[in-house]
Order: structure tokens, then C-alpha cells, then sequence
């Protein structure tokens, strides 16, 4: 556990005197002799972690440290651990973004479409990339049998995705009758390609792996195509998940 408890950003020192402290109260001197850290530096490490709200002390003489619920608290490690990294993700996809702008390049962390063809390249590039999971809100506006040759392109990567392993969940207008290929997933591929209808008017956008928004700038009149931006941001997936679920459980 000193290993793993390093990598969520404590110290060597930190590490081993919390991985016993999660099992038992001690005092300082026993807690120096059963980690191994020697007693002018165990002070100040019990201090450092008193801190960071890890440990606790009792008011008894000797004092005991000690901890409370030892899931609570490596799930607020945990959780420190991926804000700072998700601090440090979005700078860099930032940086990295400026500079693919400023060579003229396409980066692989936001782009925009403005044209069908747009849309056909970087969904599928989406599709193509899911690893895990796509989550998909086709609005009151999505019309199937419209544009069918385009259409088919996505569902034919769908059935792609799904024979690789990608679990697809996806909500559909109440009315709408799903085309042949859509219907024949779901029917032989039920846990992996679930379908829910509900009707809404929420923009039209798949999230895929909990990361890449894939947001599609649709109307009523299918003649009319704003635009697609392709976006990879946790915290922008994870907002639109909370809207999916939603959806999802007052769907039938």
C-alpha cells in the first residue's frame, strides 16, 4: 500500500505511517517503532498529515492518532489526486491546442465543422476512437430516414464499435422508428446496444468515454446544419452525463 498511497501524492514517510494508522490507534512512540520512522521525524510527519485532514488525536495522555473510516479516506485522496490532474490535463490540452492552431493543424482535443462533410470526418473519427462506452441523445429534431446514405455511414460504424466491445446507450424520440440496422442491435445485441425513447429538444451529442463530447448543432429543418465541435473535456462530459442519466430514467 506505501506504493500506492505515494502515488496519490503522500510522502515515503507519510505513506508508512498511514498505512498503519488506518488499522489501529498508537502513539507516537509506537507508531515510530511499528513504521520504522525514526522518533525525532515521526512528530512532524503526524503533523503533516493532521494537516491534510488524513489523521486524527485523541485528548488522552499519551495521545493516540488515529483515523476514521479508512474508505472515506482514500476516496478524498483519490479525489485530490485527479483534480490536480485534471488541472494539469486541461493547461496542457490547452498549450497544446494553441500551438495545433497556430501551425495550422487540426488537434486531437477541440475541433469544429461547418459543413456535412465536416460532420461525416469527425464523427466518425469519435466513433473510431471510443474504447469503452457512448452514450447518445438524438433529439426531437433527428429524422433517420433523411439523408440515408449519410446515415448509414454512422450506423455501420456503430455495428463496428459494438462488435469490438463499445457499449452504446442511447436515447431516441418517442415516435421515431429506429432504421433496420439500429433495430437489428439492439434485438441481437441488447446489453451492448441499449436504446431508451424519450422526447426532448436537448442539443443532439454523444459522449464518449466519459471525455469527448461530440456536440451536433441540428434543427426542425434538416436542410439546416449549424455546425459540430468535437470536444475533450472530462468535466464538460461529466456535466452532460448527469443530463443524460437524467433522460435515461425517465425514458421508457
Amino acid at each position: 500500500m506505501i506504493q500506492e498511497l505515494q502515488t496519490l501524492g503522500l510522502s515515503y514517510y507519510e505513506s508508512k505511517a498511514l498505512e498503519i494508522l488506518l488499522k489501529e490507534k498508537l502513539s507516537l512512540e509506537n507508531l515510530s517503532k511499528k513504521s520504522g520512522i525514526p522518533f525525532g521525524k515521526v512528530y512532524s510527519i503526524v503533523k503533516s498529515l493532521k494537516q491534510k485532514g488524513l489523521i486524527k488525536e485523541t485528548n488522552s495522555r499519551p495521545k493516540l492518532i488515529y483515523t476514521e473510516n479508512a474508505s472515506n479516506l482514500i476516496s478524498k485522496l483519490i479525489k485530490e489526486k485527479q483534480e490536480k490532474e485534471n488541472v494539469v490535463i486541461s493547461k496542457l490540452r490547452n498549450l497544446v491546442t494553441n500551438i495545433d492552431k497556430k501551425k495550422g493543424e487540426i488537434t486531437n482535443f477541440f475541433q469544429i465543422g461547418t459543413t456535412i462533410n465536416d460532420n461525416k470526418q469527425i464523427q466518425l473519427r469519435a466513433f473510431n476512437g471510443a474504447e469503452k462506452e457512448v452514450l447518445q441523445i438524438l433529439n426531437i429534431h433527428h429524422k433517420p430516414g433523411t439523408n440515408r446514405e449519410s446515415k448509414l455511414i454512422w450506423e455501420k460504424e456503430i455495428k463496428k464499435a459494438i462488435l469490438r466491445g463499445i457499449i452504446f446507450k442511447s436515447i431516441y424520440p418517442k415516435k421515431i422508428v429506429l432504421p433496420k440496422i439500429i433495430a437489428n442491435l439492439n434485438k441481437k445485441y441488447p446489453k451492448k446496444f441499449q436504446i431508451r425513447k424519450i422526447d426532448t429538444d436537448f442539443i443532439r451529442c454523444d459522449i464518449i468515454d466519459r471525455k469527448k463530447v461530440l456536440l451536433k448543432l441540428v434543427c426542425e429543418d434538416a436542410l439546416l446544419f449549424g455546425g459540430i465541435l468535437l470536444i475533450e473535456d472530462e468535466k464538460l462530459a461529466e456535466n452532460l452525463i448527469k443530463v443524460f442519466n437524467n433522460l435515461w430514467e425517465q425514458a421508457d
